[in-house]
């Protein structure tokens, strides 16, 4: 009964991955909000269109949300060593495919985490 499951998992041990661009793996050296010289910074991607016709739009809500980080109440909301970088990926025309697509580089570029996408039907809401 046992060894039908042992030949399927076997040639598993094998299988070598790629990306859906053909590219190697990159190695993702960056999980932890600190680095090795104890910088300290969390990177936040913002998935949205660049296309103005939708109300959340990178043109729009990046410079909102950059404005937010300036706020008082934000800043003290975190610790005085911390830094924050928004990463802004577009989701062309709010494409569902886009949507997963920006998602992946996202996480690649090491993203900790992620506002969007807010179209509807791309990765949900």
């Amino acid at each position: 009964m046992g060894w039908w499951l042992v030949f399927v998992l076997v040639p598993l041990a094998f299988v070598t991955c790629q990306n859906c661009r053909g590219e190697e793996p990159r190695e993702r050296g960056c999980e932890n909000v600190c680095d090795k010289h104890g910088n300290c910074k969390i990177r936040a991607a913002l998935l949205l269109p660049k296309n103005t016709t939708y109300d959340a739009c990178l043109p729009v809500v990046e410079p909102v949300l950059q404005l937010a980080l300036q706020h008082e109440a934000v800043r003290d909301a975190f610790p005085s060593w911390l830094d924050f970088e928004w990463l802004t990926y577009d989701v062309t025309d709010c494409d569902a495919a886009y949507a997963v697509i920006s998602a992946i580089d996202a996480y690649n570029d090491c993203t900790h985490v992620f506002f969007g996408p807010s179209c509807d039907y791309a990765l949900g809401k």
